[in-house]
């Protein structure tokens, strides 16, 4: 394999011996594949992100494939050049599998040469060989340790790795910045550490930016900024590549090693109770193994809330909640936010109740559209009226953002609260979420305005069974588990068939659930239910505390 000026100006990564074991162990569980996806690799067949694909044989492989629904986003096609199978592939130790490996690595690039019209726009991406870069280099590290590797087969992957460093180091999406630039330095950082050397200039390099990325979006409580569960994964992941960089400065690897036990620390805090991940903004389940899998087996303590990224949690007997009480993304690209504005993710005994709509798809199309919208979520919104603006897969035309109500102020209730307001072009809309004494959440939301009527649409996942539904009460069963949705202030309105997705390319049907506020007090609309309340009499005590505190408030 022939290595282009690019890659000849990376060092060989000979030294990966010098990767600790557990660093390699952390970033290869990304990429971990079993045996039976390996054994198709070598026949060209793939499943990724759930479809399968066969092309009957390595060299069959077109790394141009399409899938029909995949019109101008094609994940898939991205997915299949990252190769992120070479990890299990090559860490196994068996020699047929490193076959494989190489195989695929090869045909990759003769199909990809950068002389080729395609190379730049079907094949080669930063983000892409990123992804196959830490893929590899965690394996080679892995397999040189165990001593189960031959020389030529570590030969020829290392001369990969070479090609993939070099494409990078001139390649870094400073445009795009977040979890793209986040990628490939901790790529390019693994990298160097696989070399066991760097030119002096691209240490500085790597140092200015390391800190830049680290400081400008992992906030201080450790949420990546996108506020995505799913990234939030890789984020932690970038950081312990980060802290055991020597050749970064001390104040950098100190920077993420604070930032990698809050960033780990947030990513528990966005599991839910099954152990997969929340589902706000641009996240599916299976992308990044499970926080559970992977992390530290010693127990840590959880905050009680993400203050820097608006994610709260609260629990009250059976049923838990988190709520999105912040901004949509960051200002300068928040590609991946959704109008999930004040809308909650809800548990009950452990599954999945009230839920996300989703991410099945980045191709442009009625279905992006709807994932993304205020529409789609439970928060409070007025009927017609959007608080953002989006084009296209990733672009946002207008700006919003939900803020927390305050602590002190919701601290002065008789039972833990919390809650968030958002202002929109119709006016505000305002939710304080309950832990009712004995057990169960009451939900009390509020519109600023009696014009549009307002609107709150509840997502129930399939596999809860609706038993009996009238105008103000739902009582559901999944299995030996039974809740109610209960309305105090309002009414229930239409139950429609709806559909959700936590896995990429994949939807699940689902039951829409609309309520519909009545008239509150000076001209506001007010809405208030309970999901798995256990004694109703709480109900009373807490919403006059509740609707005191909202119209002091709105003194203010």
């Amino acid at each position: 394999m022939e290595i282009p000026p690019t890659g000849r100006e990376a060092p060989p990564p000979t030294r990966c011996d010098g990767i600790a074991p557990s660093l390699a162990a952390f970033v290869g569980a990304f990429y971990h594949h079993t045996d039976d996806q390996m054994r198709e690799a070598a026949r060209g067949r793939f499943t990724l992100l759930g479809r399968t694909v066969d092309f009957e044989s390595i060299a069959e492989i077109d790394w141009s494939h399409r899938l029909p629904d995949e019109n101008d986003h094609h994940l898939w096609r991205m997915k299949l050049t990252q190769l992120e199978i070479v990890h299990s592939l090559v860490a196994s130790g068996d020699p047929t599998h490193h076959g494989t490996a190489i195989s695929l690595l090869k045909g990759f690039s003769r199909s990809r040469s950068f002389a080729s019209r395609e190379a730049f726009t079907t094949g080669w991406s930063p983000y892409g060989t990123s992804h196959r870069l830490l893929a590899l280099l965690s394996s080679l590290t892995i397999a040189v340790r165990a001593g189960r590797i031959a020389p030529e087969a570590r030969a020829d992957l290392e001369a990969f790795a070479q090609l993939d460093a070099g494409f990078l180091w001139q390649n870094i999406e400073h445009d795009l910045r977040n979890n793209h630039t986040e990628r490939n330095l901790a790529a390019l950082c693994l990298y160097h550490l696989a070399a066991g050397a760097i030119a002096p200039a691209r240490a500085r390099a790597l140092d200015r930016e390391v800190e830049r990325i680290v400081a400008s979006t992992v906030l201080a409580d450790g949420t990546q900024i996108e506020r995505s569960a799913m990234y939030q994964g890789l984020t932690v992941m970038a950081l312990r590549i980060f802290e055991a960089c020597s050749f970064l400065s001390t104040a950098t690897r100190e920077l993420a090693h604070e930032r990698a036990d809050a960033a780990t620390r947030a990513w528990r805090f966005l599991t839910h109770d099954d152990g997969d991940i929340a589902l706000f903004n641009d996240s599916w389940i299976g992308e990044v193994p499970r926080a559970g899998t992977i992390l530290d087996s010693q127990p840590i303590g959880l905050p009680h809330a993400l203050p820097d990224a608006g994610y709260f949690r609260l629990a009250a007997g059976a049923v838990a909640a988190i709520l999105d009480g912040g901004e949509i993304g960051p200002r300068w690209n928040p590609g991946h936010g959704h109008a999930d504005f004040l809308a909650l993710e809800v548990d009950v005994d452990g599954r999945r109740f009230v839920v996300d709509p989703g991410t099945s798809q980045y191709s442009t199309g009625p279905r992006r559209s709807y994932e993304r919208a205020s529409a789609s979520h439970n928060g409070p919104r007025y009927r017609g009226v959007e608080p953002v603006e989006y084009s296209g897969c990733f672009k946002v035309g207008r700006l919003n953002r939900a803020v927390p109500l305050r602590g002190s102020d919701l601290s002065k209730l008789s039972v833990a609260a919390i809650g968030g307001r958002i202002e929109t072009s119709a006016g505000s809309c305002t939710r304080v979420v309950c832990a009712l004494p004995n057990g169960g959440l009451l939900v009390v939301d509020s519109w600023g305005s009696p014009r549009p009527a307002g609107s709150t649409s509840i997502l129930i996942p399939d596999e809860w069974r609706i038993e009996d539904a009238g105008p103000t009460v739902v009582r559901t069963r999944a299995a030996q588990v039974e809740t109610t949705l209960a309305v105090h202030q309002g009414r229930i309105g239409a139950i429609e068939d709806a559909v959700w997705s936590r896995h990429y390319l994949k939807t699940e049907r689902a039951h829409s659930v609309a309520l519909e506020p009545a008239l509150g007090p000076a001209g506001t609309q007010r809405l208030v239910f309970g999901i798995g309340v256990q004694r109703p009499a709480d109900v009373t005590a807490v919403l006059a505390e509740v609707e005191a505190h909202l119209e002091g408030q709105s003194r203010r």
